[in-house]
């Protein structure tokens, strides 16, 4: 071999290294910073998440004006963080007029997607459905609601950490 062509297949021989080093450098990084969606790939952890927080939006917006105080219940083993302030303030307002005006409120979950479940935190949209029953006038009304949920699994169980409406 030449020196010449022997000095093209060491710097040849040396970007190889370098790039495949480099590489390797590149997708150890990759993986520390990014957690993977589990959403996409885990069925069993996304219906887990999926039917843990449908339940748990359907007890914190179902209601009896005869029995706020289990609604009051339900909230406070499902929500955590900044839910927990945002129900209190929004339920203030829908205690005061469920009891001033008998109501009954059932709320279904018409539609939830799991967008995002990385580590112990899930995002969510849910699409809600409520009857709200007068029941002094009988009038029944129907209403819809769209949210952002921000779940978050503590001890094992999916608490709604945060709601955004849409």
């Amino acid at each position: 071999m030449t020196p010449r062509v022997a000095t093209w297949v060491s710097v040849l021989t040396a970007v190889i290294v370098l790039a495949g080093g480099f590489a390797g450098w590149a997708a150890v990084q990759a993986g520390r910073w990014h957690t993977p969606n589990a959403a996409l790939a885990d069925a069993p952890a996304t219906t887990e998440a999926a039917e843990q927080i449908s339940a748990a939006l359907k007890a914190v917006f179902s209601y009896d004006y005869g029995n706020l105080a289990r609604t009051e219940r339900a909230a406070a083993t499902v929500l955590v963080d900044e839910a927990v302030a945002q129900y209190r303030d929004t339920f203030a307002a829908a205690q005061e007029q469920a009891a001033a005006q008998k109501l009954i409120r059932t709320t279904t979950v018409a539609s939830l997607g799991v967008q995002d479940l990385s580590g112990g935190t899930a995002r969510v949209l849910a699409f809600l459905e409520q009857q709200t029953l007068n029941t002094t006038t009988g009038q029944q009304t129907s209403s819809s609601a769209a949210l952002s949920v921000t779940a978050r699994k503590v001890d094992g169980t999916w608490k709604i950490a945060a709601l955004t409406p849409l």
